[in-house]
């Protein structure tokens, strides 16, 4: 029997797993921002976390800890290289919540294109005239740039060509063949120069970390729209927030920001062609079900000695 630590709420079904084998589960129940307290960690054989800090200093406050187990597939917010040098297993829920965050990088691309946030507010404040405001553009025809077409990219490759007759290019060089309907390109520059939408979907590393900037916006035909659904930390934002300032982006759909939460004096929040969310795109039902799942069995397999889906480490 391991002692696990679940640093914040997730769906009850992940938590009766690990009763159900055996296991004696201590749940934090911490909101984003707010740090786990190394006391309360303390003697934890695993810790099963979201987004919260796992630390260097975490780490080493658990002298038994053998497995951090992640509720879901970003590793940016644990110390991999400490995970490592001290030997504890790390892994992630692969393509538990994809279909959630592509459906949802959809929606924030949609709304954007059909210009939903400034028609609603304007039909509160002047009446039907509104519908006069700010005509939208469909979405047949028009090409779709994505930055990383793994799980998540290509099932919103899959909703834009199949559904929408959309052109689809993708870079993505960790990528051996394209999905149907997608043109892999090998230079970069060709999606944001190309395409009328252009949605990030890679890991966050030390290469992509802030590997979307000026220069990219400035390459994106003027009026086009973004969409991150990824990190924060792919995109320069002071350069993102000029690029929407100045025209240059029609819009932007934004999930996640380089501070979360994001701070309510962010200027993003004022922009009539931002729809900004908290880090939402995995929450759906179905998803908070399967990722709580995915995450406690990968910790019963590991403290059963069985093969792990998902380890990094």
């Amino acid at each position: 029997m391991a002692k696990i630590v679940v640093t914040e709420q997730i769906d009850p079904v992940g938590i009766a797993l690990l009763k159900a084998a055996g296991h004696e589960v201590r749940e934090l129940g911490l909101k984003g921002g707010v740090p786990v307290d190394p006391a309360d960690a303390r003697g934890a054989d695993a810790l099963l976390v979201r987004i919260v800090e796992v630390t260097k200093e975490l780490i080493d406050s658990c002298p038994g800890l053998k497995l951090i187990s992640k509720h879901g597939v970003g590793v940016d917010n644990i110390d991999m290289e400490a995970a490592k040098a001290r030997g504890v297993a790390v892994t992630i829920t692969p393509g538990a919540n994809s279909t959630s965050v592509a459906e949802h990088a959809f929606a924030l691309l949609m709304a954007l294109a059909k210009n939903l946030p400034e028609v609603c507010g304007k039909y509160r404040e002047i009446g039907f005239g509104a519908k006069n405001c700010a005509p939208g553009v469909e979405l047949t025809g028009k090409t779709l740039g994505i930055i990383g077409c793994g799980r998540i990219g290509s099932r919103i490759a899959r909703m834009a060509h199949g559904g929408f007759s959309m052109r689809v290019l993708a870079y993505d060089p960790y990528l051996a063949a394209a999905p149907e309907g997608v043109e892999l390109v090998s230079d970069r520059d060709r999606v944001f120069a190309e395409a009328d939408f252009v949605t990030l979907h890679p890991v966050l590393n030390k290469e992509t970390e802030g590997s979307v900037g000026a220069r990219e916006f400035s390459l994106m035909k003027r009026g086009a729209i973004f969409i991150n659904c990824g990190r924060g930390g792919l995109v320069d934002e002071a350069a993102l927030i000029a690029a929407l300032q100045s025209g240059q982006l029609g819009g932007a759909g934004l999930d996640v920001t380089a501070q979360e939460p994001c701070p309510p004096d962010n200027p993003l929040f004022a922009m009539s062609n931002v729809l900004l969310t908290p880090h939402y795109a995995p929450a759906t039902v179905e998803a908070a079900v399967a990722v709580s799942r995915a995450a406690a069995q990968n910790a019963i397999d590991f403290f059963d000695n069985k093969p792990v889906e998902g380890r990094l480490v």
